[in-house]
């Protein structure tokens, strides 16, 4: 696999609570900053300092297959497919394919891997939040209230159902975190320092009707101290 770029601090974003935008799958109240907490995940888990538990979902140029009528297969066009199950592409702004821009998909997770390299669902969960440029811009929507990012939440207590195995020779493996609106699946290698490798999705609703979106949505990076338990 090829040397990804390292993780790196990313700018302070500020954002309001009550998001005017209908939160995908779960909602998440609370106020964010980009490069320490991106929610209820603050302080689950432990890296050095220096090091952020945040991840990030991007695209290195590569060209995605997707099953999405219409679609240019940008990196913004597969993320607004993404959250097509609940919110119409024509209410997100614009997203950044770049790991380090100030708009672009981050996320934040604890997985719980046992001894047999399975993934432990009851003590695992997901929090992955899309920051477009109605949130860099501080823009208000029509009520006057900032628009914050769009969050997806997996957790073992709201109905998603989260599976997942590694191979604990080689680090490869998977997980996978479905709920009523589809699946978003993580697939690739663990070593000593990252998680790394291709995020993919399958919705199952489509809020403008028609056919539910699905396909590769990017690669992603992560400390490995800032997901794997």
């Amino acid at each position: 696999m090829k040397k990804l770029l390292p993780l790196l601090i990313l700018p302070l974003l500020v954002v309001a609570c009550n998001p005017k935008k209908d939160p995908v799958r779960a909602t998440v109240n609370t106020t964010n900053t980009l490069n320490n907490t991106i929610g209820s995940f603050s302080g689950t888990t432990t890296c050095p300092q220096g090091t952020t538990g945040i991840g990030t979902i991007y695209d290195n140029g590569q060209q995605a297959q997707m099953t999405l009528d219409s679609s240019s297969g940008t990196f913004e066009s597969r993320v607004k497919a993404l959250l097509s199950a609940t919110i119409s592409p024509d209410e997100i702004g614009q997203i950044s394919s770049s790991p380090t821009d100030s708009t672009g998909v981050r996320f934040q997770g604890m997985v719980r891997v046992d001894g047999n390299g399975m993934v432990v669902a009851a003590q695992s969960k997901m929090l992955i939040k899309v920051y477009d440029s109605f949130v860099l811009n501080a823009q208000l929507d029509p009520n006057g209230t900032a628009y914050e990012p769009v969050a997806i939440e997996f957790l073992p207590t709201n109905g998603s159902t989260i599976t997942g195995q590694f191979n604990l020779q080689t680090g490869d493996g998977y997980m996978s975190f479905k709920d009523s609106y589809g699946e978003v699946r993580f697939d690739g290698r663990l070593d000593a320092q990252t998680f790394s490798g291709v995020v993919r999705f399958q919705n199952t609703r489509n809020v403008n009707g028609g056919a539910a979106a699905s396909g590769t949505l990017g690669q992603f990076y992560v400390a490995r101290c800032g997901i794997i338990q």
